[in-house]
């Protein structure tokens, strides 16, 4: 979730994610393989034999389980890995490290489509796929961006504030009201009402809480303790 305030218009901005992508067991992640956790400072998928060429090489280098040294890693990309996924569509995506067999990936798109699009591809790959984090980032100076840590939202509350998005809840007039969206939920109006309010509630104390900071700069962030 991200609120932005803004004192000028601006004409492009795009979506930043943090994912934690889970690949299927057995995928043959060399990454995840390289240790229990870790972090990554250099990856990349490559077809050596030119554009036309359907098998790609994985080259990354890890720093895994408290090591002093990096280790650099090769390999071919299997049938489930999940990176060559990112490649394909409009976005940018860094690998920043791994945990138990997971994947934790900063990702650019430039809207929430394409979001949609790349995380239906990744779980055609049989990958487990989690949103750790959501915010909005406009491309031109002047705006300010408050941060909300999904971690500290249920996935009920999740869903009722993306069903609330995409069926008009919250545009001026509304096109959709609560009964409507406790119908798409299958659940009580008050159940819809009480998650609502709890995400809103969270995101209206990190405000207060970047404002009461007396934060300057172009843009904020507040997260959940």
């Amino acid at each position: 979730m991200s609120h932005s305030e803004s004192d000028t218009s601006t004409s492009e901005s795009h979506i930043r994610v943090q994912l934690s992508v889970t690949p299927k067991q057995g995928a043959g992640c060399a990454i995840l393989e390289s240790g229990g956790r870790g972090t990554v400072t250099m990856h990349e998928t490559l077809r050596p034999g030119g554009i036309h060429d359907r098998q790609r090489e994985c080259k990354a280098e890890t720093t895994a389980d408290g090591a002093s040294e990096p280790r650099l890693l090769e390999d071919t990309v299997k049938g489930h890995c999940v990176c060559p996924v990112f490649s394909k569509h409009d976005c940018l995506a860094s690998l920043e490290g791994f945990e138990n067999g997971t994947l934790f990936i900063d990702v650019a798109v430039p809207n929430r489509d394409v979001l949609s699009t790349v995380v239906a591809a990744l779980r055609e790959k049989e990958a487990t796929v989690n949103l750790r984090r959501i915010s909005s980032a406009a491309v031109e100076t002047g705006t300010r961006m408050l941060e909300l840590d999904a971690d500290g939202i249920t996935d009920k509350q999740r869903e009722a504030v993306q069903t609330a998005v995409r069926d008009g809840y919250y545009e001026t007039p509304r096109r959709a009201d609560l009964s409507d969206l406790a119908e798409q939920l299958d659940v009580s109006r008050s159940a819809v009402s009480q998650r609502l309010t709890a995400v809103e509630s969270k995101l209206v104390e990190a405000l207060f809480r970047a404002d009461s900071s007396g934060v300057s700069s172009n843009r904020s962030t507040a997260t959940d303790d």
